[in-house]
């Protein structure tokens, strides 16, 4: 507990700067977030020992590369992508079908993901929302859980996650993030505001168990251990993800 309780400090302290300024050091922080998860990713399904040195990055570069290419081009540039993912086991015995299937799912999660940062760019005020209602939901989820919670809620996925811990999270989620967001809502949209306060903390749980199937299906408990007591990256921002996801679809309708 004591390990955890001082990774966690680690943590907040480390990702303030990039969430409080945005700016360069949020950018920073974002291009963290996708080499590490690119690793995360697909060790979780193999033994990336066999790959060549080249293909994670590769993948990774990909990611990055998507948010710069001009929208006229951003067809062409994702079919080529998939199509240069799909074919490399044709020529390489190490890479199964498979690790091609769960490395082209991760450039396209992530590649949209890391596109719907370049929008919280614009105004990283967007992000405390997102963050309050994201880790609210996670907060009163669990206290609400384990206080009444009785009716299971996805037991093959998550045993421990109830009905009553869901709707805690979600009602404390949207309080939470609403209230904080009133400090600084003259620089933000109000409907996509209230919008993000509203389905931020739904999508956060989704988020959790989507992540958390990939864990089970493949016999693993924690994506790394980098972060000790608390597993890998994607273990800490798995909701968080879900939601800046969710950002880039609602802004794209509203903003």
């Amino acid at each position: 507990m004591k390990q955890r309780i001082i990774t966690a400090i680690v943590i907040i302290a480390i990702v303030f700067i990039p969430v409080y300024f945005g700016g360069i050091p949020l950018e920073l922080l974002a291009l963290f977030i996708v080499g590490t998860s690119a690793y995360e990713w697909m060790s979780v399904h193999k033994d990336i020992k066999e790959w060549p040195i080249w293909y994670i990055p590769l993948v990774a570069l990909s990611v990055i590369g998507s948010r710069f290419v001009p929208a006229n081009f951003l067809y062409a540039y994702y079919a080529f992508v998939v199509a240069l993912l799909w074919s490399l086991p044709i020529f390489f015995a190490s890479i199964t079908s498979q690790d091609s299937f769960m490395t082209i799912a991760y450039f396209v999660i992530f590649s949209l993901i890391y596109k719907a940062v370049g929008y919280i760019t614009i105004e990283h005020h967007y992000l405390w929302t997102i963050c309050f209602a994201t880790y609210g939901s996670d907060t009163f989820a669990y206290f609400v859980g384990r206080k009444i919670g009785k009716h299971k809620m996805a037991p093959r996925v998550s045993p421990k996650k109830s009905w009553e811990g869901f709707f805690g999270g979600v009602i404390g989620g949207f309080i939470l993030s609403l209230v904080i967001s009133l400090f600084y809502i003259k620089q933000l949209d109000l409907l996509l505001t209230i919008s993000l306060c509203i389905m931020c903390p739904i999508a956060a749980e989704l988020g959790d168990l989507a992540f958390s199937i990939i864990k089970r299906s493949t016999g693993k408990k924690d994506f790394s251990n980098l972060l000790p007591g608390h597993g890998g990256i994607l273990d800490r921002v798995d909701s968080l993800l879900m939601n800046i996801l969710l950002f880039g679809i609602l802004v794209t309708l509203i903003g």
